[in-house]
């Protein structure tokens, strides 16, 4: 009975690898507005092929609700994923194929870089066409300390 309190109380301290889980899930169905709702951090930080693009859920989900509307039929198809469950952050491609509403066919990847805490997505960077990044293992050392972004991350340290 301990030992299953123990499990239990630490599952909750840090759910980061079950909770990446089900957002790539949403992502493979298509559901990127499901996705955002119930995984970004209500103070979330998007940034698109490097330019800050929202900030804040609800920010967010004004951007992407014209991009959900577009499709009549939406999946995704994941790879590369690369995460650090200490650090909690990850790194990943994600194929989408689908129907636009006027039966027009849409195929685009977009390399995701994000990072977690407490199970919620509190920066998530998209780069997509000529700017997606090619992927690599050196990705979770990296990430808080390189680009755009290391005072953020410096600053979410302390």
């Amino acid at each position: 009975m301990t030992i299953a309190l123990q499990l239990r109380s630490r599952l909750r301290v840090s759910p980061f690898r079950s909770r990446l889980d089900d957002y790539l899930v949403s992502l493979a169905r298509g559901d990127i507005l499901g996705a955002a709702r119930a995984h970004f951090a209500p103070d979330i930080r998007l940034f698109d092929n490097g330019a800050a693009a929202a900030e804040g859920l609800e920010a967010v989900l004004r951007k992407l609700h014209p991009v959900a509307r577009r499709f009549t039929m939406l999946r995704g198809t994941v790879d590369g994923l690369v995460c650090d469950r200490a650090g909690e952050t990850a790194e990943f491609s994600c194929r989408f194929d689908g129907v636009e509403v006027d039966g027009r066919f849409f195929r685009e990847t977009v390399s995701f870089r994000q990072r977690w805490h407490l199970g919620r997505i509190i920066e998530e960077e998209q780069w997509r066409g000529a700017a997606a990044f090619p992927h690599t293992s050196g990705y979770a050392s990296t990430f808080a300390s390189s680009g755009t972004h290391a005072a953020a991350a410096q600053g979410a340290a302390a």
